[in-house]
């Protein structure tokens, strides 16, 4: 006897000319389950120390009690671990720690789990509250950015939320990022007033992304000097970072002149 509302399955497909199955079982890819044999659904976890993979998976089973956690240190140990696991999953939580979306290492891992999970939305867990890292992250089609400052609830709650089908951004970084914009609207629109001779020309090798040893070289300066200029060119561009400070710092050179 078919039941009247089957019971739907995650990332299955309904076959009409399939035979029908028993009331009490049912289909899942090639293989078939009773009620009680029916697999949970499952959140993967990736982190290479296996100190902190224990804490966020035990983390992630208080938040979510019904759903199997798999946790792996690398993409290869994820994919040769429970099959199971792996075909149910319904959400990935890569945690990069301090390392850069742009590292080429996180990118190959992010383009892996793009290839053979193509459906399963991916969430980076950071150590970095930053703006360009969370633009970066969305660009390369991440579904949420939760840095390790949150607290608990909200980091459950944005997980919930993207297993919803949302996309989650933190909105402290968002409001900060506002704030610094605000303050350039109200700051001499004309860049050259902002930063010394010196430090305009630190900036402009700041923006292609040469590190202090480099730049010190380029502009015949010693490396100290240099630092002493990037950290002059923070607080006065009320940047968090480098990387925030070249942001900050497109908005104000690349804008059209009055």
């Amino acid at each position: 006897m078919q039941p009247d509302e089957p019971l739907p399955l995650r990332h299955d497909t309904v076959d009409q000319d399939a035979p029908s199955l028993p009331e009490s079982q049912f289909q899942h890819g090639s293989d078939t389950y009773t009620n009680a044999q029916l697999p949970k659904p499952s959140i993967i976890l990736l982190d290479p120390k296996s100190f902190t993979r224990q804490l966020i998976a035990d983390m992630l089973a208080r938040g979510f009690p019904g759903y199997a956690i798999s946790a792996a240190g690398d993409v290869e140990e994820l994919l040769h671990s429970t099959e199971e696991d792996v075909g149910t999953a319904i959400l990935i939580v890569l945690y990069v720690r301090s390392v850069s979306v742009l590292d080429p290492f996180v990118r190959r891992v992010l383009e892996r789990l793009e290839t053979e999970l193509p459906n399963v939305p991916i969430i980076v867990l950071s150590d970095r509250d930053d703006l360009m890292e969370l633009k970066t992250a969305l660009m390369q089609g991440v579904r949420g950015y939760i840095p390790t400052s949150m607290v608990y609830d909200v980091a459950l709650a944005a997980l919930r939320l993207i297993e919803a089908g949302g996309t989650y951004m933190p909105p402290d970084i968002i409001e900060l990022d506002m704030a610094s914009s605000h303050r350039i609207e109200h700051q001499d629109r004309d860049g050259e007033q902002l930063l010394t001779p010196r430090e305009l020309a630190i900036m402009e090798l700041l923006r292609t992304g040469k590190p202090n040893k480099v730049i010190a070289t380029e502009l015949n300066m010693q490396e100290s000097t240099v630092k002493v200029h990037v950290r002059n060119i923070l607080r006065k561009l009320h940047a968090s970072n480098r990387t925030h400070a070249v942001s900050v710092a497109t908005q104000i050179f690349d804008q059209p002149k009055k």
